[in-house]
């Protein structure tokens, strides 16, 4: 039996106690053994915390959890896949036996057959309430006192509850729904507002997950096998409890065995930033080169998780972060998986080439490239289309979506601004935040079309509160590929959308950045100025 929870200052032997336990059956009349539960009651006065025991139909008892009061974590049973109906029972050394939000919550989303709070002060019963979960309906509650509870028939009361869930029924999920996430991150300082979070919580959405939950912890307090320090991570799973979550997602990259320890702890699926962000990639990608990108990118992400057959990924149940042309192959072993890697980087290597034909044939036409970069979602497309239409060429692109990476795969296309002008327009990946080095090179193809520009429109959502650590992000990843150096024009934009308490803020962006553009591309304003110093900085070259 594994006992898990807060077991600081318990002996030993008094724990070997506890664990002994499970030689001792329930028999299935009997809400729980008489002599467990003595033992339960005792083990709870001399620790003063709450005990909670799994048992289950057949009367074994598979886990317990030890906690402080009102604070002991339900543990995740690993053989709930045996199809055993399990129900839990937990003292609450303060007497009080009723149950509280937090019992109601679990047994709902645990799905668990019944759950039982029992009342236990000075080592002596002062009662029991229990709850069966029923098909449809608020669970059934009763009430039974330190006289009665001997006289109880627990499979008799399964019996009389007409509604309650067959023995092989299975909770239902409409092929539509959207998962249930939770957020956690780390923060450097009390004061910060976590803007982090918020972007968190918008890539959660582009994905198609619904939050349901966040909770942050000063960096300081971060442990490296956990993530989070041992009582936040108490906390965690209380409110998972709460929330219902179906998985968790996390602001950072964690490290394998980060991953681990929140899968054991909390029984979720749980996913990093990078995971969200190529789960994200494996929606959008479209062409050829981008679908083996994001395979690749997949492929590398995971072989460090990688620790064995079934627990090292559990984590891979179908949904956010196994979507994409990877999805079929994401259970490969560490052999495999490297054939694989080593397979895409050949083909990869052969699309480049073809792209490197089509490149050169672009730079013989001898019309200057103009790529657009910023951050994702600052209206990159959308100034693409708004190009064209106002040239008078038809435009074949959608409109940008409000969603982070609406755009992955290059777009080129050729632009006749007037007699004098003309250019072969680039639209690529928006820039993000926290974008790992691996990701980075794994789409280095994709931004090779930034570093064969002769010129950068550099698009920034002026009305975003954190426009300019986003401008630095861009420029932080152009330093990377070598291009901080190219011409480049600032487009400041969504300028219909600053309040006029901002209007400092925009001020300092137009000193900070080169040959500024106040505009806004949804509001179809002329793009005149912006081919006119673009004409000027081409001449200069």
């Amino acid at each position: 039996m594994d006992i898990s929870g807060d077991l600081s200052g318990i002996r030993a032997s008094q724990l070997q106690e506890l664990k002994a336990l499970e030689d001792i059956k329930t028999e299935p009349s009997q809400l729980i053994n008489p002599g467990i539960l003595r033992e339960l009651i005792q083990l709870t006065r001399l620790w003063n915390r709450e005990i909670a025991v799994y048992l289950s139909r057949s009367g074994r008892l598979l886990a317990a959890a030890v906690g402080r009061h009102a604070q002991v974590t339900l543990p995740q049973i690993k053989r709930r896949s045996q199809g055993k109906h399990l129900r839990c029972i937990h003292t609450h050394p303060s007497g009080n036996f009723q149950l509280s939000s937090l019992d109601y919550s679990a047994l709902t989303s645990l799905e668990l057959e019944s759950m039982a709070a029992v009342g236990a002060l000075e080592g002596k019963l002062t009662g029991i309430q229990m709850a069966f979960l029923r098909e449809e309906g608020p669970p059934y509650t009763l009430e039974l006192s330190p006289q009665d509870w001997h006289h109880f028939d627990y499979q008799d009361c399964l019996g009389s509850l007409s509604s309650f869930r067959p023995a092989k029924s299975k909770k239902v999920t409409p092929k539509n729904a959207r998962e249930r996430a939770f957020l956690i991150a780390l923060q450097d300082s009390e004061l910060d507002t976590y803007e982090d979070l918020l972007e968190l919580r918008e890539l959660a959405r582009t994905a198609g997950v619904d939050v349901v939950g966040e909770l942050v912890q000063l960096r300081r307090y971060g442990q490296s096998r956990s993530y989070f320090g041992r009582g936040k991570l108490e906390e965690l799973l209380h409110r998972l409890q709460e929330s219902e979550a179906n998985v968790l997602i996390c602001d950072d990259e964690l490290s394998p065995t980060q991953m681990r320890t929140l899968e054991m702890e909390t029984g979720l699926k749980v996913l990093d930033r990078t995971g969200l962000i190529l789960d994200i990639f494996a929606q959008r990608a479209r062409s050829r080169e981008g679908k083996l990108q994001v395979e690749l990118a997949q492929l590398k992400h995971l072989l460090p998780y990688l620790t064995g057959q079934g627990q090292a990924l559990s984590r891979l149940g179908g949904g956010v972060g196994t979507r994409g042309p990877g999805e079929t192959k994401l259970e490969l072993d560490r052999r495999r998986m490297r054939d694989r890697i080593n397979h895409l980087e050949k083909e990869l290597k052969q699309v480049l080439q073809h792209r490197d034909v089509q490149r050169r044939q672009r730079t013989r036409s001898g019309l200057p490239i103009i790529a657009l970069v910023g951050y994702t979602n600052t209206g990159k497309t959308t100034f693409m289309k708004l190009a064209m239409e106002q040239a008078g060429s038809r435009s074949d692109i959608p409109m940008g979506e409000n969603k982070l990476f609406a755009t992955l795969d290059p777009i080129v296309r050729g632009i006749k601004i007037d007699s004098s002008l003309e250019v072969l327009l680039s639209d690529t990946v928006g820039f993000i935040r926290k974008l790992p080095t691996q990701l980075l090179r794994a789409f280095i193809a994709t931004l090779e079309e930034v570093q064969q520009a002769d010129a950068l429109i550099h698009v920034i959502d002026a009305s975003h509160r954190q426009a300019l650590e986003h401008a630095e992000t861009v420029r932080d990843v152009l330093d990377q590929l070598g291009c901080l150096d190219k011409p480049a024009i600032t487009l400041l934009n969504k300028i219909d959308k600053i309040k006029p308490e901002d209007e400092p803020e925009l001020e300092d962006l137009e000193k900070y950045f080169p040959y500024p553009v106040k505009i806004s591309l949804t509001r179809g304003d002329s793009l005149k100025p912006v081919w006119e110093i673009l004409s000027s900085l081409l001449k200069h070259e």
